[in-house]
């Protein structure tokens, strides 16, 4: 009689989440560091600065909201258009559920649900699809408290230092603004599977139209959209067919 060795793999802890958040700290640091300059080349203080990256915490979409409200369009609007935009994350924390299997702390899951950016939503499929057992919420909270304190950190110190940096050089705003999607882009490379192959060509194909003919904040939620849709395409309607042909050739 053969005995099986089971393989126990302990969870990840706080720590280890904060360390797994490097990746995204050094590419937060540089791109909130420019938020804060922006903001301040816009008219508000440091801190008001490190106010929004609290309260919003919408990475990207800070720099729009203090181009609109310095500006002078109306909080309303601004508010609305950065919703617009943001839409996508109430579709990440969904999209993480499906794959937890233990059962959430609902305290713990509101602090690091609201840390759910981009890239701590990819760290945390990643982690979930390919390193199962090692998942946990207490890693999760390292990983997006983290990432957030660095993006606070950056925009204040922009803040402060925003008259020494009054005017960066236009290739390095550039990389800044592709630090971002760069960042993301790796990471979902790095989740990605083949079983994913039709909803990704799909929604790539679909953004790049909208990019072209729309614009790209359109793009992005049309892409999200699509990649729903595909995404119930494949699993009721191609999966059924797939179940109706073997049905068929077993018979």
């Amino acid at each position: 009689m053969s005995e099986h060795k089971v393989l126990f793999v302990k969870p990840a802890g706080f720590w280890q989440g904060a360390k797994d958040s490097q990746a995204i700290i050094f590419t937060y640091l540089p791109v909130s560091f420019a938020f804060g300059v922006s903001a301040t080349q816009f008219g508000f203080t440091p801190w008001e600065a490190l106010f929004l990256s609290c309260s919003m915490y919408a990475g990207a979409s800070q720099f729009l909201v203090v181009a609109l409200l310095g500006s002078g369009t109306s909080i309303w609007m601004t508010a609305l258009t950065v919703i617009a935009l943001d839409i996508r994350h109430l579709l990440y924390g969904p999209a993480l559920q499906n794959l937890i299997q233990e059962k959430l702390n609902l305290k713990k899951t509101a602090i690091w649900a609201w840390g759910l950016t981009d890239e701590v939503f990819a760290s945390g499929m990643i982690q979930l699809s390919q390193r199962r057992q090692q998942w946990s919420e207490s890693w999760m909270l390292g990983l997006s408290l983290f990432s957030w304190l660095s993006w606070a950190l950056g925009s204040l110190l922009g803040g402060l230092f925003a008259d020494q940096v009054s005017a960066m050089p236009q290739f390095l705003q550039a990389a800044l603004d592709f630090l971002l999607p760069a960042l993301f882009l790796s990471f979902l490379l790095a989740a990605f599977e083949k079983k994913y192959t039709f909803v990704v060509a799909v929604c790539l194909i679909v953004s790049a139209i909208a990019c072209y003919f729309i614009n790209l904040s359109a793009a992005i939620f049309i892409g999200i959209l699509s990649g729903i849709l595909a995404g119930l395409f494949k699993h009721y309607i191609l999966k059924q067919y797939d179940h109706d042909v073997g049905e068929s050739h077993e018979s």
